[in-house]
């Protein structure tokens, strides 16, 4: 090798050395190395930057592979590359499936090792470890990480994919449109799609006919029906091509979630811009007709049209309650928030009506002790009212157990902000956290019996753990719209068992099937549930 070359190999070890110590080693030596070799023009030098590239490449795999192992932590071999995700990238299951098998192959211990491609993900299955990182250490594991939305979604501009202050300012915000008192303020706008249905005396309850109902009692109760936009078939396709299973959505939406960077360069979209577009202009309409007319109602689409007035949105100091930072107030930021609660409450909200009505077919029971206590509580309220819907306490029970065995999203993800402990183990930075809602439901260990439909777990006298219960997640990320999710279901089947019987048809399949395409758990079209409904005398 000439004493050029020589010299450039050894200056080339020592920036080695001291690239070793970033992140960005592998991808600088690579790159450094390819454009010494072009200038160059020699065979050593080709060669000495293919044997670097091929080094770091094999060395990165194999670290990423040994992350559990030289952690001590249970996990199942990872394949190079793809790590325990063979079986995911075949579509037989729902990604929920792969998280209760590796929950149920590890029972002595509180946490597992899974690799998501060359991603280290721990999941985990003790309560306290749960509470842990949703609550006691919320500010290590803050974030959602990258989760289905590139950065010209209108979703990514929303709470759910925000962090920082931005998030907490207008969390905190949202949050003051969900009180008791506003919920009681919307009630008689969501009896009125729940009266007209039971006037339209439906034969049968089925997951197209439950997802048109939702849409009309959001949009009556969310968006007020004097401003609902023309062209309901429309609106009802395009709800209908949100959710619907296909192959290729969901590949995308692994890659948004685990390869980011790669996404954004490929131009990868978790919605088709047509349907982007077509969001975009709803909520905008929406909050345009509301702003511009004489419409006035204290709810989360007032805050919605107060906040794109603000050129700009204060963050106060909690010590001294003075303004310590501001950000930028943008429209893209209220049509976010408008567009997320609707796609988060339309389907996980159709999927809870479907399961109880499902549960409540196959337990009669149950049925007849929910229909005499809705019963019994109109008579004594006279009617329809917030008070008298919060009284039925069984029916809620229903509720919640439905959710402990159908939860729409059936796990929580959290990243890592810094290097940290966790039950003993030292993790890294963006290091993924699980927790499998679905897992930890069916669990003996937290419910005796799981797989029974069994209310009385959330009587007053066996309240659960509540962080062996999850629907919702908890800590300062819990779900915005869980206290209308719980009443629009219990609005909704209270007129329902007022009115009618609950039987299962012949048309559902049993055991029921999931679809493995969706981000919710959805049960496949072909052995969907079909609930017959025969009217009281």
């Amino acid at each position: 090798m000439s004493q050029r070359i020589a010299s450039i190999y050894l200056r080339t070890c020592e920036m080695i050395l001291e690239l070793f110590k970033s992140d960005s080693f592998g991808y600088t030596m690579i790159i450094i190395s390819l454009i010494v070799s072009r200038i160059m023009l020699t065979s050593e030098l080709v060669a000495f930057a293919a044997v670097w590239g091929f080094m770091y490449f094999f060395l990165n795999v194999y670290w990423a592979m040994n992350y559990w192992k030289v952690r001590g932590v249970k996990h199942f071999k990872p394949w190079p590359i793809i790590g325990n995700m063979a079986r995911v990238l075949k579509l037989e299951h729902h990604l929920a499936y792969y998280y209760d098998e590796v929950y149920n192959a590890f029972p002595g211990e509180k946490m597992v090792g899974m690799y998501e491609f060359m991603t280290p993900s721990l999941v985990l299955r003790d309560i306290e470890l749960i509470e842990q990182v949703l609550i006691k250490d919320f500010s290590t594991y803050p974030d959602h990480g990258p989760f289905l939305m590139e950065p010209k979604s209108i979703l990514f501009e929303s709470v759910f994919a925000m962090s920082g202050i931005r998030w907490r300012a207008i969390r905190n915000r949202l949050l003051t449109t969900f009180t008791s008192g506003k919920m009681k303020a919307i009630f008689p706008q969501m009896l009125v799609p729940c009266k007209l249905f039971i006037k339209s005396k439906p034969k049968c309850l089925n997951v197209d006919m439950i997802n048109e109902l939702s849409v009309k009692i959001f949009m009556t109760a969310m968006f007020g029906t004097d401003i609902l936009p023309s062209g309901e078939e429309e609106l009802m396709i395009n709800c209908k091509r949100i959710f619907e299973p296909k192959a290729t959505r969901i590949l995308q939406m692994i890659f948004l979630t685990y390869f980011p960077k790669l996404s954004t360069f490929l131009n990868m979209k978790f919605m088709p811009k047509d349907l982007d577009d077509y969001f975009r202009s709803l909520m905008n309409t929406i909050l345009d007709q509301r702003e511009n007319v004489d419409f006035e109602r204290n709810d989360y689409t007032k805050v919605l049209v107060e906040m794109r007035k603000q050129e700009k949105m204060n963050i106060y100091n909690r010590k001294n309650d003075r303004v310590s930072q501001t950000f930028d107030m943008t429209n893209e930021i209220a049509l976010a928030q408008a567009f997320m609660f609707f796609f988060a409450g339309l389907d996980t909200v159709s999927l809870l009506i479907l399961h109880l009505a499902f549960e409540f077919s196959r337990s009669k029971y149950c049925q007849d002790k929910a229909r005499q206590e809705v019963r019994s509580i109109l008579k004594k309220f006279d009617g329809y009212s917030w008070e008298a819907v919060r009284e039925m306490k069984y029916l809620e029970q229903c509720i919640l157990e439905t959710l402990r065995l159908h939860p729409s999203l059936q796990f929580l993800v959290r990243i890592t902000d810094k290097d940290t402990q966790l039950g003993g183990v030292k993790i890294k930075k963006d290091t993924r956290i699980v927790i499998p809602i679905h897992s930890v439901h069916m669990d003996p260990k937290n419910f005796a019996d799981p797989n029974k439909f069994d209310p009385d777990r959330f009587n007053v006298e066996n309240q659960p753990n509540k962080f062996a219960h999850l629907p919702f997640s908890d800590g300062p990320r819990v779900c915005l719209g869980k206290r209308f999710a719980i009443m629009e279901t219990a609005t909704l089947f209270a007129h329902i068992l007022d009115h009618y019987e609950l039987s299962l048809s012949p048309q559902t399949t049993l055991p029921l099937q999931y679809e493995p395409k969706t981000l919710f758990h959805t049960p496949k079209i072909q052995t969907s549930i079909h609930v017959t409904l025969n009217e009281i005398p």
